[in-house]
């Protein structure tokens, strides 16, 4: 496999995640960072022994010889950088949530597919262990029918005070948890079961420190499963530490898998219990992963599994989420969402 040499762009908080990710990449190297904030760029450049620094994107990938862009911005920006990457003939890796609006999401998929550019969305939850894991026993029968899925995720950072580690554009998104922490349960519940039929969302904004929603529980059907998502962003942690956190719950007609956030994968039958460990904090790994599939579709011509065509029917459930709290119903994914906008911060 040739060296592909990449530009990232956007130097906030994410972007040391990323770079430090494509650190584990041989096959892959940022040559370039770039950011509005020169002091961001120069920082990152630094911490990560990347010699060109920029504040222009424009400029950046007209003087440097890229193969692909990294963009680790916020969604309002990326219909512009993928849509200009991809004109140059770049290949795309681009950071969730995708966009605040179903066209723009189109629009940068047909910008990709005209061109014939690889574009993937970092979407890295898919990537965790115990779900790869939990998708091998799918596959292999271990749970008969499955019937019932919940995923569970809590985080004390809007209350007392908003406590978002660096990316304080969370407290003025008037659309929170959902765009920004359900995006990734949304994703890799499709990974896991396919594609959901319908959807029902209630939404609560608990702190009066920020805009948006810091409580959600959604009900999605994926043909004969039924799969809850329960998120929030104000509990104070539970005094047993297996119980903080994120975990799940999977239940099927011949087995019940049991995912505790020590990373304890706990899966029972009849006849017996079997149990795997995984590391602790795997997103460093979950990023690498990303980022070398993207690389292998880059270098083989394949479609990436979060690719902006399957990322697009994400976010058509990151949009029928919010549609059916605004009407309070049950929303059926054969519905148009093709005028579907949520607006960005204020």
């Amino acid at each position: 496999m040739k060296k592909y040499h990449g530009a990232m762009i956007g130097c906030g908080y994410v972007s040391a995640w990323h770079l430090e990710a494509w650190k584990d990449i041989e096959a892959a190297e940022i040559v370039a960072v770039c950011d509005l904030d020169l002091q961001k760029a120069e920082k990152r450049a630094s911490e990560f022994g990347i010699e060109n620094v920029y504040t222009d994107y424009q400029k950046m990938i007209s003087e440097m010889a890229v193969d692909f862009v990294d963009i680790a911005t916020p969604p309002a920006s990326h219909p512009e950088l993928v849509t200009n990457a991809a004109s140059r003939g770049l290949h795309v890796l681009c950071q969730k949530p995708l966009s605040h609006s179903m066209a723009d999401a189109y629009k940068m998929v047909t910008a990709c597919d005209d061109t014939g550019v690889t574009f993937m969305v970092l979407e890295n939850y898919r990537h965790y262990p115990w779900f790869r894991h939990l998708r091998t026993l799918l596959d292999d029968g271990s749970f008969g029918q499955p019937v019932y899925a919940r995923l569970e995720g809590r985080w004390r950072s809007t209350l007392p005070t908003p406590d978002f580690e660096g990316q304080d554009f969370f407290r003025e998104m008037p659309h929170l948890i959902v765009f920004e922490l359900g995006v990734h349960y949304l994703d890799t519940l499709r990974y896991l079961f396919g594609e959901p039929t319908s959807v029902y969302t209630r939404l609560r904004r608990v702190s009066p420190h920020i805009l948006g929603e810091d409580f959600a529980v959604v009900v999605i059907e994926f043909g004969e499963v039924t799969c809850l998502i329960d998120m929030n962003w104000f509990s104070i942690e539970d005094p047993d530490p297996t119980c903080t956190g994120e975990h799940m719950r999977l239940e099927g007609s011949e087995g019940t898998a049991f995912l505790k956030s020590d990373r304890k994968l706990i899966m029972k039958t009849d006849l017996d219990q079997k149990e795997w460990k995984f590391p602790q904090n795997c997103i460093h790994p979950s990023i690498v992963a990303c980022q070398q599939h993207f690389i292998d579709c880059v270098n083989s011509g394949q479609e990436p599994e979060t690719s902006g065509s399957e990322t697009i029917k994400t976010m058509a459930l990151v949009f029928a989420a919010y549609r059916s709290a605004a009407e309070n119903r049950v929303v059926m994914m054969d519905e148009s969402f093709d005028n579907a906008i949520l607006t960005p911060k204020r």
